[in-house]
């Protein structure tokens, strides 16, 4: 079951990815991901009660995806985040190889379209003679500050092939 919605996830947020992102747009790297368990604070350094403008600051640089009470993950620009509600905030980046990608470039470079990225890199074959890894952060908002922080991490050679 856990495979199957991190799978879901993963797709939705990577097609959000393949919308929302242009090729110059730098991915983070994996240190990015690194959320200290004892102070609950990221490396670009938010951390529990942390502002939108903090937020803003820190991940201008990124594809960011946000859901509202529950709803689908879209891409959603600073002013249109209602904040002063339940908000989830996902900051996702691909690997292969160790190394991030940007989705739309990588589709290019390896000729597929950007709905088959997914099962491209999910293919046995694909994951035979690499290493793929999916990692994001998510942020939890209420009343307009960060009330939770995690950071997930999901290794495609060991839980997601096809």
């Amino acid at each position: 079951m856990k495979k199957k919605t991190v799978t879901a996830l993963a797709l939705a947020l990577s097609l959000g990815l393949l919308a929302g992102c242009g090729a110059d747009e730098p991915p983070l790297t994996a240190s990015d991901y690194i959320l200290d368990p004892e102070t609950c604070e990221t490396s670009r350094g938010i951390t529990l009660g942390a502002t939108p403008e903090a937020f803003f600051d820190a991940y201008e640089d990124c594809s960011f995806f946000t859901s509202t009470g529950g709803s689908d993950y879209r891409l959603l620009s600073e002013d249109e985040i209602p904040f002063d509600s339940a908000v989830t905030i996902l900051v996702p980046t691909f690997f292969v190889d160790r190394e991030p990608i940007v989705p739309a470039a990588f589709c290019k470079e390896n000729d597929i379209s950007e709905a088959d990225l997914i099962a491209y890199l999910s293919a046995a074959d694909y994951l035979s003679a690499h290493t793929v890894e999916y990692r994001y952060l998510t942020f939890l908002w209420e009343d307009g500050v960060v009330a939770d922080i995690q950071s997930v991490y999901m290794n495609y050679n060991e839980e997601g092939a096809n």
